[in-house]
This record gives structure tokens, sequence and C-alpha cells, in this order.
């Protein structure tokens, strides 16, 4: 099991696995389940998610904590602090 789809169904959850050489059923079978109408109308699945972990993946696992010398941007700070008219400021 490498791929599978989560989903919620009336706050119940589900789970369907899939082999490597099936990603494209998949994603086939998460299109579905969004598609997917109750008698009312609505959709009768929340939380849809493809989660994959393929066994021929060539990466190392996880997320590196290790930066380039000279990397220095994050997220909360991008542009620093709004200037004096609340703007906030950019890189660019």
């Amino acid at each position: 099991m490498s791929i599978v789809v989560y989903w919620l169904t009336q706050g119940r959850p589900f789970v369907e696995s899939f082999a490597d050489d099936q990603l494209l059923a998949a994603l086939a079978f998460s299109e579905a389940k969004r598609k997917e109408k109750d008698a009312d109308g609505k959709p009768l699945h929340t939380h849809i998610v493809t989660n994959s972990e393929l066994g021929d993946c060539v990466s190392k696992p996880g997320v590196s904590d290790e930066l380039p010398a000279d990397y220095s941007w994050s997220k909360s700070h991008r542009g620093g602090p709004p200037g004096p008219e609340g703007q906030p400021k950019t890189l660019a």
C-alpha cells in the first residue's frame, strides 16, 4: 500500500488503498468521491485526500532542516514589518 485515499462520510472515516502503479486509478477514485451527491444534491463526502509514498522514490523521506548558507527567506517575514502607511513591504 503506497497510495491511499482518505475521506469522511457523515463524519465517519474511510480509506481505500492502491498499489504504486495505480496512481491514475487513485486519482479517478478521489474525483468520483468528490462528485458523489446525497439525495438532496449536496456533497456526500468531505475531506477527500489522496496521499502517496511511492516505493521507487529516490529522495530522502521527511523535510530537511539544512538550508543553503545564503538562505534567509521565511514566509512570516517575507518583506519585513508593514511600513508607516500600514502597507506590507515586498521583496520586489
